[in-house]
């Protein structure tokens, strides 16, 4: 009898903990996570690097990895505005041209705007335009 009861305790026991794991512990790892788009005006235009007469113009929309950022990032929009067009403006011709540098182009601006704002919440850069006249 001591037995039956010391197994019923101890599957009663383990039950209780894998409950407490999966419904408790891992439900936090499961969350998805939050991006918040943000867009910091309809598009820049800036003159391409290099002397030439040529503009880029580009829509962008940035996300963040924070809800409750859309005040600061508000405030903040001269200062946004001000280093994606400094970014822009020091792209050559070649460099607008060449698709792989896209990639290296979201990385600068999402390193470089975390930077000037002090936070570490800018995930993505996202085009809607990107074009060289």
């Amino acid at each position: 009898m001591k037995k039956i009861a010391i197994i019923i305790i101890l599957v009663v026991v383990v039950g209780a903990a894998a409950a407490l794991y999966f419904f408790v512990l891992a439900d936090d790892s499961e969350k998805p996570e939050v991006r918040v788009e943000y867009s910091p005006g309809e598009y820049f235009t800036t003159n391409v690097a290099g002397g030439s007469t040529r503009l880029l113009k580009a829509g962008i929309i940035l996300v963040v990895n924070k809800e409750g950022l859309e005040e600061k990032l508000t405030t903040e929009n001269a200062r946004i505005r001000d280093a994606i067009i400094f970014i822009l403006r020091d792209l050559s011709e070649e460099q607008i041209r060449d698709p792989g540098n896209q990639d290296d182009l979201r990385e600068k601006i999402i390193t470089e705007l975390n930077e000037r704002l002090g936070i570490d919440n800018f995930v993505e850069v996202l085009f809607n335009d990107f074009v060289m006249a």
